[in-house]
C-alpha cells in the first residue's frame, strides 16, 4: 500500500517524473532480463543481441573516409598485384615445400603455404570497399583504406593488413618478411 500511495503522490505533483521514472524502470528489466539470457547461453549467443550495423566495418580510426568506386578498383587491384609479387617471391627465397602456392585472378589472392599450414585468402569486396583476409593463424578480417595512414587497416583493432601479414609470414618462413602497405 506505501508504494501505490507513493507512486499515485509521484504521479499527481510530478507528473514528468513519474514518466520518466516508468521508462528507467523498464530499460531496467530489459537490461536485467538480457543479463540472464546471456548467462544462461554460450558467449557465442550474446551476439544475437547487438544493435544492427548499417555496415559492415566496425569501430572508428581516423582518417576512414569513404572511398570512391574508382579509387577503390586501383587501391584494391594495387595492394593484390604488390602481396601477389612478395608472396611469389617466397617460394623461392626460402625454399618452401611442394605445395606452396600463389595465385591471383579476378580480385582473389590464395596463398597456399601447404596442409600443416594452411591457406591464406585476401580478396576484394567491392560493395564494402574492403579487402577480406582469411587467415589460417589469425582468422577472418575486414580492411578498410584509411586515406590518414594510407594502408588497409582491421578497425576493431587498428592493426594494418601488412603488419599482419609481416608477422604471421615471417613466423612461418622464420625470417623477417617485408610487405607493402599497399
Amino acid at each position: 500500500m506505501l508504494h501505490h500511495s507513493a507512486s499515485s503522490f509521484a504521479d499527481s505533483h510530478f507528473p514528468g517524473v513519474a514518466t520518466a521514472m516508468k521508462y528507467i524502470l523498464d530499460v531496467v528489466c530489459r537490461v536485467n532480463c538480457i543479463f540472464r539470457v546471456t548467462q544462461s547461453y554460450p558467449l557465442r549467443s550474446v551476439s544475437s543481441f547487438r544493435l544492427p550495423s548499417y555496415s559492415f566495418s566496425t569501430g572508428h580510426v581516423k582518417g576512414s573516409e569513404e572511398l570512391s568506386t574508382a579509387e577503390y578498383d586501383k587501391l584494391s587491384d594495387e595492394t593484390l598485384e604488390n602481396l601477389a609479387d612478395v608472396f611469389d617471391g617466397l617460394g623461392e627465397k626460402y625454399n618452401l615445400n611442394e605445395e606452396y602456392d600463389v595465385q591471383h585472378a579476378q580480385g582473389v589472392l590464395k596463398v597456399n603455404f601447404g596442409s600443416s599450414l594452411g591457406t591464406y585468402i585476401i580478396n576484394r569486396q567491392a560493395p564494402n570497399k574492403q579487402l577480406w583476409l582469411s587467415s589460417p593463424r589469425s582468422g577472418p578480417k575486414r580492411y578498410d583504406f584509411i586515406r590518414a595512414r594510407q594502408e588497409w587497416v582491421y578497425k576493431h583493432d587498428g592493426t594494418a593488413l601488412h603488419t599482419l601479414l609481416e608477422e604471421e609470414v615471417s613466423d612461418i618462413v622464420q625470417s623477417h618478411v617485408t610487405f607493402p602497405k599497399r
